[in-house]
């Protein structure tokens, strides 16, 4: 889970970042324009083999509204019967998040939703190199939350791989293999750690760092963060398995309805 120069290196996912406004239901609400996060101006998640000229100033939008219960409006389907892998593994992450525990505190608690849903409706399938799991690419737009303080960034592009481990089992011919030496790569467990990770390089910690610094062109720091993550959330995540995606689903669209 890290950008990198043309580098290739098993046991990490590939963040390659490029950014700029996404759309999706998140733009309704994050509506007025602010100044460039200064910490920021040169400084990203962006050290792709593709990217060739300087990252342009990022920009930032606040919010004024936002639910007071958080509902998974990252899903393309409230049917359980039709639930991708991707709206799974954003299912069994917003479970997580939407709870009181070790790994939603880490993330920064329910607000950290939001960006989660951003990143997913995001993503798009492509074919990569087999040991990427997920490319973001671009220019980097902040959010800031006026009722609860919270903010993140979303690249411009953000691609999830078809050929990666996300979706595909170990192969070491190929050198694909799982982002991390716990969960085998393919599985239920994996995929949420991928998108945990993702969402760790877009939020931030109360002194305003990122939760996961930026770890392109360094495998070992790469690493690092995955087992953060894994450390943060191992519980979390192992217990997944007590619950179906239809009854997380029927819980997650329950707690939205409550007053």
């Amino acid at each position: 889970m890290r950008t990198a120069k043309g580098l290739q290196i098993t046991f990490v996912v590939f963040l390659i970042t490029k950014i700029t406004l996404v759309n999706s239901v998140a733009q309704n609400v994050l509506v007025r324009t602010l100044r460039p996060d200064p910490d920021e101006l040169n400084h990203g998640h962006n050290n792709a083999p593709a990217m060739t000229s300087p990252t342009p100033a990022e920009e930032s939008r606040s919010s004024s509204a936002v639910p007071a219960r958080a509902e998974p409006s990252g899903l393309r389907s409230r049917d359980p019967r039709k639930l991708g892998l991707l709206d799974r593994a954003y299912l069994d992450a917003f479970t997580i998040l939407n709870d009181e525990n070790e790994c939603s505190r880490f993330f920064g608690g329910k607000p950290a939703i939001s960006a989660l849903t951003e990143l997913v409706l995001q993503l798009k399938p492509r074919y990569l190199a087999e040991d990427i799991a997920i490319q973001m690419t671009g220019n980097t737009t902040h959010y800031l939350s006026n009722r609860t303080g919270f903010s993140f960034r979303l690249f411009d592009k953000a691609e999830i791989n078809l050929a990666g481990s996300f979706f595909r089992s170990s192969d070491p011919s190929k050198r694909r293999v799982s982002v991390t030496s716990v969960f085998r790569p393919n599985t239920r467990e994996t995929r949420v750690v991928v998108l945990l990770h993702e969402l760790g390089h877009l939020v931030r910690t109360a002194d305003r760092r990122w939760v996961l610094p930026d770890d392109g062109a360094d495998p070992s720091l790469s690493s690092e963060n995955t087992e953060r993550v894994v450390s943060a959330c191992r519980q979390q995540i192992e217990s997944l398995s007590r619950m179906t995606h239809a009854q997380e689903l029927e819980m997650a669209l329950s707690d939205a309805q409550l007053p």
